[in-house]
């Protein structure tokens, strides 16, 4: 009788083991298109695939640094902070932003994917 309960623990280690991995794999590739992304944003080079708001947050860089282009007055956005579907472009979040300074007169543009709010490095 403990071998049925045996095989019942080994086959929920091994799901459990699996879909670790997953995570793991699922992070690294979220990580990578993050660096990539800002890597070309610091180049100053044209930006042909926008993260998603799932891969931000699974990377764990959910904090996008948006830049007005009229006033140079920066803004740190937690994505985490408001529902917003998963598969959705960061851009999205530009609509929902209007600077303070020049009272949203001026066109925000998105600098950064960081790991913290106001830190130097991405």
């Amino acid at each position: 009788m403990p071998e049925k309960y045996r095989f019942g623990r080994e086959r929920e280690q091994h799901e459990m083991a699996q879909r670790m991995e997953r995570a793991w794999a699922a992070e690294a590739d979220a990580r990578d298109a993050v660096r990539a992304f800002n890597a070309r944003l610091e180049q100053g080079r044209a930006i042909w695939a926008w993260p998603t708001v799932a891969a931000a947050i699974t990377a764990k860089h959910p904090w996008v640094t948006i830049l007005c282009e009229s006033c140079d007055g920066a803004t740190d956005l937690d994505l985490r902070m408001k529902p917003r579907p998963p598969e959705a472009s960061i851009r999205t979040v530009l609509r929902e932003v209007k600077c303070p300074r020049c009272n949203g007169h001026g066109r925000p543009r998105i600098t950064a994917l960081r790991t913290a709010a106001g830190t130097g490095t991405p």
